[in-house]
């Protein structure tokens, strides 16, 4: 017997459906005429084994390559015709496979998606073909200094860890897969109990109960769930590397609250002052609007299972490097040093919960989000619910947070240039 359960998400209801087999599957009904659907699947960089590395970002690219009744040229050839997506990416702790397509198409789709996830078979002529593609993809990323400053840093902060490790694994490592390796991987992570159908859509819940039970009840993989491994402990460096570039590339971070912690609203809310994705951000107006030091600066939390991390990214020539540096820090420690006044608190809630709705807006997102809530929590935290633990934030809780992750003797630092 399915259980259902209901949420309301903005105007929209969110339908929750636990299947026998411990899949879940979440809708969110809207009035448009494209679907979006995807499996997650809670597994990702963070689970792989020391000789796995990059094998998750692996299997989402192997998946493609031929199933117990399609070639890798039928899958490709699947949604295209009536102009349907098929897509899949992988993270640190999840792997999506997901299309968007038109209304009409949504039973294709879910059923081509359960066909990879599920009946993949892995030919080990296509596993060594795409061995080419993903170490032309990693050599891609060396040229890309943005990417290596990043990759460096998250080894640096989680170092022996697996979730610090870049996603795209070594050349050394691709090469070495085999299809028993992806089988082994599959078997061990790709566990009923992770996976998540996500739906937004203009689709009945009684339609999306009969197809979630024809299609996903096949799959029974109930194997214990393997835990990732503890997080080493965390050590601030300073770490200065030389590159060609006319610019230097620079990552000011600290180890941060999991995406279990209280007080993560908090500190998502003192990145979006910090740096968010608007002009009016503290970094922006500092090193940018009035110093002209940089054309682009942000600042990002990212919350894991069991860690997070707080970064502060930029980009300045190099003569500029250690004076935005100093800036940086400047904005850090007035965040540290006196409670935010009533006033300024106001508008950067009232300024970051208006971004929070227009994001809501973005169906492809909700869908990775709705599946994210559920495999985290085994539920779905509205938009509702988000404003009013935001609107519930004071001053001197910023406070506290702030003196704990901005405190510059914790902090990393590393630069190219």
């Amino acid at each position: 017997m399915n259980l259902f359960f209901t949420f309301a998400a903005m105007n929209n209801e969110c339908e929750i459906i636990h299947l026998s087999n411990g899949i879940r599957a979440v809708l969110q009904k809207t009035q448009s005429s494209v679907v979006y659907c995807g499996l997650t699947i809670g597994t990702g960089t963070a689970n792989e084994l020391a000789d796995e590395q990059g094998i998750a970002h692996f299997i989402e690219h192997v998946l493609f390559k031929g199933t117990k009744k399609r070639s890798a040229r039928d899958i490709c050839y699947g949604l295209e015709h009536n102009g349907g997506e098929l897509n899949a990416f992988t993270s640190r702790e999840s792997t999506i496979v997901y299309s968007i397509v038109q209304n009409s198409q949504f039973e294709k789709a879910l059923e081509i998606i359960c066909d990879l996830v599920f009946n993949s078979t892995f030919p080990e002529t296509e596993l060594n073909r795409e061995k080419g593609v993903i170490i032309s993809e990693i050599n891609s990323s060396k040229c890309n200094l943005s990417e290596v400053i990043y990759d460096k840093s998250m080894q640096l902060l989680f170092k022996g860890n697996a979730i610090g490790k870049p996603i795209l694994g070594t050349i050394k490592s691709v090469k070495s897969f085999t299809a028993d390796n992806v089988r082994t991987f599959v078997k061990r992570n790709y566990i009923n109990r992770r996976i998540v159908l996500s739906v937004v859509g203009n689709i009945d819940t009684d339609k999306l109960n009969l197809l979630a039970n024809k299609y996903l009840m096949k799959y029974n993989n109930d194997s214990d769930i393997v835990q990732c491994e503890k997080i080493s402990e965390y050590k601030p460096f300073k770490k200065e590397f030389q590159s060609d570039s006319a610019q230097a590339f620079c990552i000011i971070s600290n180890r941060a609250y999991n995406i279990s912690d209280s007080r993560s609203t908090g500190l998502s809310l003192l990145t979006n002052m910090l740096g968010g994705p608007i002009f009016s951000s503290l970094l922006n107006l500092s090193l940018r609007e009035q110093n002209g030091l940089v054309y682009d600066i942000s600042s990002s939390y990212e919350a894991y299972t069991s860690s997070g991390v707080f970064q502060i990214y930029f980009e300045t020539a190099r003569k500029n490097l250690k004076k935005s540096i100093k800036l940086a820090l400047a904005e850090l420690e007035n965040l540290r040093s006196g409670k935010i006044n009533k006033s300024d608190l106001d508008y950067a809630k009232k300024r970051f919960i208006g971004q929070l709705v227009i994001q809501n807006e973005n169906y492809e997102q909700r869908m990775i989000d709705n599946a994210k809530m559920l495999l985290m929590f085994d539920k779905i935290e509205t938009i509702d619910i988000q404003k009013s633990k935001i609107n519930a934030l004071k001053s001197e809780d910023l406070y506290k947070i702030a003196n704990d992750i901005f405190v510059e003797n914790n902090l990393s630092f590393i630069s190219y240039s």
